[in-house]
């Protein structure tokens, strides 16, 4: 993933996580075969995009836009 992601630690005792509130809309993407959490920023226009490989996320695309 690009760097607007953000990595969120999982508790893996209790298979949790932890997230910070920001400002802005995002979402959180948990990948438990991976062990992976993260936070995606949601683009301003547009679309963001989340692809998935064998059951597991693969990548992120962010689709922008401008308003005219």
């Amino acid at each position: 993933m690009s760097a607007r992601a953000k990595e969120v630690q999982i508790h893996t005792e209790s298979m949790t996580i932890t997230v910070p509130v920001g400002k802005n809309p995002a979402m959180i993407l948990v990948d438990p075969k991976q062990g992976k959490a993260k936070i995606v920023p949601l683009v301003e226009h547009g679309e963001t995009v989340v692809k998935s490989s064998q059951g597991k996320i693969a990548k992120v695309d962010y689709r922008e836009s401008e308003l005219f």
